[in-house]
């Protein structure tokens, strides 16, 4: 974002460049362009959308003053307000742009003048969902007539797969090759997917959601699963469009106003509605079929945190997930979706396996063309130093050599004592090894050099001493010693990060932090 001019950005260049910082790719930019796109493309329209006309109003606030509180207007005011925290960032704190520019969180003063309302809450659902059969094989039937269609068939294809698994919608949607794992039949969504919400997970695939897959891979899509004929990724309001034109009596009720709908997406109704129902269809039939409410969760791909707590804490804390890993019972649990919408699939009159036909040959990691195609993308990382091992010198580094010098000291005459009260002390008849014990055995070395050899040249110093002027010889080349450093020795030990080795009584603590049981 270094050469984004705010003043000539228009809207579309900086919801891409918010977007590549983020790694939202498209899923943040059309949503964000939706109500815009006549002047996404104009210069300096991205900053036109926060400055006040004569009668001190946004093109934000005449905008969405008065909207309804959907999802999509909600995803479209959280995202412009990305935008206007990019133009912040890009704008001096001195310039009066400044000042029209959002602040991070949601709801403030500020923020609810700029866009003439507040963002729309999250939506909590009072739509109860008709689990009947019949209800959900005419819904499975009217999705899947669009199969047939090259235009909708994506768009279809993303509904029966988010159906199968209940994903987020969004996340079902902007599926990507690189989450599948077709060896062993699951998905493994990243943390910082869209979607996600921050943890990493797998969810096993039964048949059907993995032969949409497949199907998906034999048409040559590249990144996105789901991927329409203009080459962009489906998105959760395309799922939405679809869903408004299946129509299935009674499917919804509406607790809050007492009224029944034929559709997911009703006209008119501003509640939870089309592909954000989804989920709690597969919730809803999860439950009708048995499946406990915790192993739904895991199927969902939601956080088990709550779940797990117990006496014992909460263990989804220390669960991470292994790409693409699945136990037994949830690949159970997974299948049992698959054999509920074959039933409903028979009862609509329509064999599921004709209209999302079992590939012949799974596409696999060992197939020939695609070894790497289901790789993650690589992470850009430092790579660490890798250095050989120092070469054994004889004699003393320039380091060492330099700071003995300059605290009058000769290193043969402190070899020679240490060896010779080292070896008798340990009984084992050695000498230290110059230079290179000296780096690597500090502690012990300035210990017995403080004791043995400093006292005798009558430096007054204490081994902590002896410790600072081996670890730290440049501070030490000026011969210059704090108060601090003289009369407390042991503190200097402390210091450098290493154990007090006379404080033997606690060692048996020092295990007690770091995860293992005690016995």
């Amino acid at each position: 974002m270094a050469d984004l001019d705010p003043q000539t950005a228009t809207l579309r260049e900086v919801a891409e460049a918010y977007a590549k910082k983020s790694g939202r790719g498209d899923a943040f930019i059309s949503p964000t362009l939706q109500f815009f796109k006549n002047i996404a493309d104009e210069p300096g329209s991205a900053l036109r959308l926060f400055q006040k006309d004569e009668e001190g109003f946004t093109l934000l606030s005449k905008t969405f003053k008065g909207s309804e509180d959907t999802s999509t207007v909600k995803t479209a005011m959280q995202n412009l307000r990305q935008v206007g925290l990019t133009l912040k960032e890009n704008l001096g704190p001195d310039t009066p742009e400044y000042a029209l520019m959002p602040d991070k969180g949601p709801n403030t003063d500020l923020n609810n003048r700029i866009f003439g309302r507040m963002e729309p809450a999250k939506a909590v659902s009072e739509v109860a969902i008709n689990p009947s059969k019949q209800a959900m094989s005419q819904l499975f039937s009217g999705v899947a007539k669009y199969l047939d269609d090259p235009e909708l068939k994506p768009v279809a294809q993303a509904i029966i797969f988010n159906l199968n698994t209940g994903l987020r919608p969004n996340a079902a949607a902007g599926l990507k090759i690189s989450d599948y794992r077709p060896d062993t039949g699951a998905i493994y969504v990243q943390a910082e997917a869209k979607g996600a919400k921050g943890r990493a997970v797998n969810i096993p695939l039964n048949p059907v959601a993995d032969s949409i897959l497949q199907d998906s891979l034999t048409a040559g899509n590249k990144e996105f699963f789901f991927t329409k004929k203009n080459g962009k990724a489906v998105t959760s309001a395309d799922m939405t469009s679809l869903l408004k034109e299946v129509k299935v009596k009674d499917i919804a009720f509406d607790a809050a106003t007492g009224k029944y709908f034929d559709s997911l997406a009703p006209e008119g109704f501003t509640g939870k509605k089309g592909s954000a129902l989804l989920r709690n269809i597969h919730a809803t039939v999860g439950l009708s079929i048995g499946i406990p409410q915790e192993r739904l969760a895991y199927l969902q791909g939601r956080s088990l945190k709550a779940a797990s707590k117990g006496s014992t804490g909460e263990l989804a804390t220390y669960q991470q997930a292994f790409p693409g890993a699945v136990g037994e019972v949830d690949r159970a649990n997974a299948n049992m979706f698959a054999s509920f919408w074959g039933d409903a699939a028979t009862e609509a009159g329509f064999d599921i396996g004709e209209r999302i036909p079992m590939p012949t040959e799974r596409i696999t990691t060992q197939t020939a063309g695609y070894e790497n195609y289901f790789d993650l993308p690589a992470k850009q990382e430092v790579p660490e130093a890798v250095t050989a091992a120092p070469a054994v010198k004889e004699g003393p580094s320039p380091e060492l050599e330099d700071s003995l010098r300059r605290n009058n000291l000769n290193l043969s005459d402190i070899v020679a004592n240490f060896g010779k009260k080292t070896a008798k002390a340990v009984g084992l008849g050695m000498v230290v090894e110059t230079a290179r014990q000296f780096i690597d055995e500090p502690v012990a070395i300035a210990a017995e050099l403080g004791k043995e050899v400093l006292l005798e040249r009558g430096l007054g110093l204490g081994p902590g001493a002896a410790v600072g002027m081996i670890m730290q010889p440049t501070e030490l080349a000026s011969g210059e010693l704090t108060d601090e450093e003289r009369g407390f020795p042991m503190e200097a030990v402390r210091d450098t990060g290493f154990v007090d080795i006379d404080r033997g009584p606690e060692a048996a603590s020092t295990n007690q932090d770091q995860g293992f049981l005690s016995r």
